[in-house]
């Protein structure tokens, strides 16, 4: 009986190296979910002004696990093609370089009420701590954005301060 074996180019190592990206197509996908962080906020504060505070809490949820995902790009130079949990994105957030485990311990606060596992999450909340929620999100998009882009006019823009071109 004869043996065959299969071609060593399909064995090969290129086979599993990810694809390079040129560094204006990594900055690209990083600003993309910046951008994507900045949509999501802008959203939930209209989810606000119409009382869907349920909603203005998941678009908070998604527009930090967005910019985690853009620090996540800025960190490590690739585009990952799937981020399983915020959880894996906590490392980049709080380091020994920039400690925050309060900034930490407010996302998966607000990821842990999303994710519907605790009845509180079922509570009705008040527009107080929607206000209190938007607010301290926003600050922490862009603290998380400084981090990540050093040119001012490119890091996300507060939904608090007033846009001075208009």
């Amino acid at each position: 009986m004869k043996h065959y074996s299969l071609s060593p180019q399909l064995h090969s190592d290129s086979d599993f190296k990810l694809p390079k990206y040129s560094d204006t197509y990594i900055f690209n996908c990083m600003m993309d979910f910046q951008k994507l962080a900045e949509y999501q906020i802008k959203l939930a504060q209209m989810m606000r002004d119409h009382n869907q505070f349920q909603n203005c809490l998941i678009l908070c949820d998604r527009a930090m696990f967005s910019m985690a995902k853009a620090m996540y790009v800025h960190r490590n130079q690739i585009i990952p093609s799937y981020i399983r949990s915020m959880t894996d994105l906590f490392p980049l957030i709080h380091t020994d370089a920039e400690p925050n485990l309060d900034m930490v311990l407010f996302i998966g606060t607000v990821h842990y009420l999303v994710s519907g596992e605790d009845e509180a999450s079922e509570e009705t909340m008040r527009q107080e701590e929607v206000d209190k929620l938007l607010y301290k999100t926003d600050s922490i998009l862009e603290s998380l954005s400084q981090r990540i882009v050093a040119d001012p006019s490119k890091r996300y823009p507060s939904i608090y301060k007033e846009n001075s071109f208009n």
